[in-house]
C-alpha cells in the first residue's frame, strides 16, 4: 500500500469518527493493521499533520486532533460562501448542467422517500450534492476546498444527529437549493443555503454540548 493510500485510509476513518478525536496510535499499530512498512505510515502521518488532523508526538505516538468549534464554524461559513457564489454564477441553460441538477434532484427525492435508511445513505447523498454543485462552474479547485472544509463539519454531524428525520430535513434543504436553480430563482437557492448553514451551526454546537471531551 502506497503512502497516499494509507493517508486516504486513515482520513476516511477520521471522517467517519471510527478514529475519534484524542485517540492515540503508533506507527507500528497502523503498519501491522495494513501490512505496510513503518516508513510509509510515517509519510502518511506527516501529510495528515499538515491537514491538522493528527498531532505527531516524536518518539511516543500520533494523536487524532480534537475538534475545534471555532474552526468548524469558519468552515461552515466558507462552504456557504462558495455555494452562494456558484448559485449566482451558474447558468443552467447549458443542457448538461441542467440534466446533472435534475438527476441529483431525483436522487435526493428517492432518498427522502426511501424506506431503507442508514447514515451511509445520507452521507452518500450529501457527497453527491456538494460534488455536483462544486463542479458546475468549471473550477476543480473549489471541489478540493469544499471537501477539505466539510470533513470536520461531517464529523460533528455524525456526533449530533441520531434520527432519520434530522438527516431528511437537511436533504430537503439540499432539494430546495436545487429547485431554486432549476426554476431560475437563485434567491430561493441562496435562502436554502443560508438555512443549511444555520442547521449545521446548530448541530456543531450540539456536538460540543454532548461530547465536550472530543473538543479543544
Amino acid at each position: 500500500m502506497q503512502s497516499v493510500s494509507i493517508y486516504d485510509f486513515i482520513k476516511i476513518k477520521i471522517a467517519s469518527m471510527e478514529y475519534a478525536p484524542g485517540r492515540n496510535f503508533s506507527e507500528m499499530d497502523i503498519a501491522r493493521e495494513l501490512g505496510t512498512p513503518r516508513s510509509k505510515v510515517r509519510e502518511a502521518f506527516s501529510l495528515l499533520a499538515q491537514d491538522k488532523l493528527v498531532q505527531i508526538i516524536p518518539q511516543r505516538c500520533t494523536t487524532i486532533c480534537k475538534l475545534d468549534l471555532g474552526n468548524i464554524l469558519d468552515s461552515i461559513f466558507i462552504v456557504r460562501s462558495i455555494l452562494i457564489a456558484v448559485v449566482k454564477d451558474v447558468n443552467l441553460q447549458h443542457i448538461e448542467k441542467q440534466l446533472t441538477i435534475t438527476q441529483l434532484r431525483e436522487s435526493l427525492t428517492a432518498f427522502e422517500n426511501g424506506t431503507v435508511f442508514s447514515d451511509a445513505d445520507f452521507f452518500n447523498a450529501d457527497h453527491n450534492f456538494y460534488l455536483t454543485l462544486s463542479g458546475l462552474n468549471g473550477f476543480p479547485r473549489l471541489n478540493k476546498i469544499i471537501f477539505k472544509e466539510k470533513l470536520n463539519i461531517d464529523r460533528t454531524l455524525r456526533l449530533s444527529i441520531g434520527r432519520r428525520g434530522d438527516y431528511i430535513a437537511i436533504a430537503k434543504l439540499y432539494g430546495k437549493v436545487l429547485d431554486g436553480m432549476l426554476a431560475g430563482a437563485p434567491e430561493k437557492s441562496i435562502k436554502a443555503i443560508c438555512e443549511i448553514s444555520v442547521t449545521l451551526e446548530k448541530y456543531a454546537n450540539m456536538a460540543v454540548k454532548c461530547h465536550p471531551s472530543l473538543f479543544k
